[in-house]
């Protein structure tokens, strides 16, 4: 029966360290394939009703998507931070939307009035959005410049996490850009091919 335990134990233990290795791996930022690239323009449908459009943002805001689920452990841990920060950000031209994936209204609301929190949540009911932004891993924190372009993204949960995202943020609301936009692919002229 001990012997049981043990081997439950330790299994448990490499399973989460295993967990805590892929979140380590996949936050380095150069692992996500859409920085400097322009984001998936998109509309879905608001928790409180209306919609969000992407793309009416473009040119004039700094967009923030946290792709998050209410059932999600380290993404109920880090919103009430994310959300913190984002409040502070928002008479800085800065707009936050959390996109859940895959949940219905109804969890959102459970999890807003269980923890007080209020910010706007974009339903991603089918996980379209969320398959367009490479979503592998959750939480992840997107960050698309005024120019509609991928600047930042962070995957999972860090204790710098809060601070990156203000340095990341203060900088875009500067004027500056943190990454190269992606140049357009052109076609070699036939001079060129000789």
């Amino acid at each position: 029966m001990k012997r049981s335990r043990s081997v439950l134990l330790w299994s448990f233990l490499a399973v989460c360290g295993l967990f805590l290795l892929t979140y380590a791996m996949g936050a380095q930022e150069g692992r996500y394939k859409l920085l400097g690239k322009p984001a998936p323009q998109f509309t879905l449908n608001l928790v409180d009703g209306g919609k969000m459009n992407l793309a009416d943002h473009k040119g004039k805001d700094i967009v923030v998507l946290d792709f998050w689920a209410a059932w999600c452990p380290p993404c109920r841990m880090a919103m009430p931070k994310i959300v913190d920060l984002m409040d502070k950000y928002k008479s800085k031209g800065v707009v936050f939307y959390a996109v859940d994936l895959r949940e219905s209204a109804d969890a959102v609301k459970s999890f807003q009035q269980s923890t007080g929190l209020k910010f706007t949540v974009a339903l991603d009911a089918d996980g379209s959005i969320g398959d367009s932004y490479s979503v592998d891993s959750i939480p992840l924190d997107v960050i698309i410049g005024k120019d509609g372009v991928v600047q930042a993204a962070h995957i999972g949960v860090t204790s710098d996490l809060v601070d990156n995202l203000k340095k990341e943020l203060d900088t875009l609301v500067a004027g500056k850009s943190l990454v190269a936009p992606e140049k357009p692919k052109t076609e070699p002229t036939p001079e060129a091919k000789k």
